[in-house]
């Protein structure tokens, strides 16, 4: 009898024991899933991006910062390190890719001012990381209203480097590449030898003068 009974006192203590280790903190993977990978600002300005930048473009979502940068060559190793470990710590929102080659354009975090404040702060490392591996870094600021062509040009001007479209045409100016540039030989220019010629027939008596019929180049209609 004494031995079922220390039996079942040990059986108890072990799935006790089982029971606290599989609801301590230690257990290896203490995991549940997430209810979405994106929040809604991400996921719409992630649409909103695609729609501006067309099929030429690929989107890549949070991106480690160890993942697009490298370490220079001639850095001690103890600067490497900490170097590396601040980076692989840090992610990006967005990073901007030409579709074909993969080649990396620029990276875009979202800055949102209300709630918790998500990245409303500058992240020096991130900033002079992405500065000294001269790749453009845009921060915009999370907003409900965002139009595709506002994105567009964001990226345009800021990302990619595209020259802003020139202004339309006001009133009756002229662009230069429409004006032609008259030729030298235009009829109506006085040439050196024709102006010593009227100044010499100026200087003769008026009766030997004879005036010359007009050499007037043809005005544009």
């Amino acid at each position: 009898m004494e031995l079922i009974l220390f039996a079942m006192v040990s059986l108890v203590v072990i799935v006790a024991l089982l029971a606290s280790r599989l609801n301590d903190n230690s257990f290896p993977f203490p995991f549940d899933r997430k209810s979405a990978i994106f929040t809604p600002a991400e996921k719409n300005f992630q649409n909103l991006v695609e729609q501006a930048m067309g099929s030429d473009y690929r989107v890549l979502n949070r991106v480690k910062l160890s993942d697009i940068l490298t370490i220079r060559n001639g850095v001690s190793s103890k600067a490497s390190q900490a170097a590396a470990k601040n980076a692989d710590k840090k992610y990006l929102d967005f990073v901007l890719c030409d579709r074909n080659s993969m080649k990396l354009l620029g990276a875009i975090d979202l800055v949102d001012t209300q709630g918790k404040g998500y990245k409303i702060k500058k992240d020096w490392f991130v900033s002079g990381a992405l500065e000294a591996a001269s790749i453009p870094h845009l921060r915009i600021k999370v907003k409900a209203n965002y139009t595709v062509e506002e994105i567009r040009s964001c990226i345009n001007t800021r990302l990619i480097g595209t020259p802003k479209p020139e202004p339309k045409m006001k009133g009756s100016v002229i662009p230069a590449p429409m004006v032609r540039v008259r030729s030298k030989n235009t009829a109506g220019v006085l040439t050196p030898a024709a102006a010593r010629s009227q100044l010499e027939a100026m200087n003769k008596p008026k009766s030997a003068r004879q005036i010359p019929a007009p050499n007037v180049a043809a005005l544009p209609h």
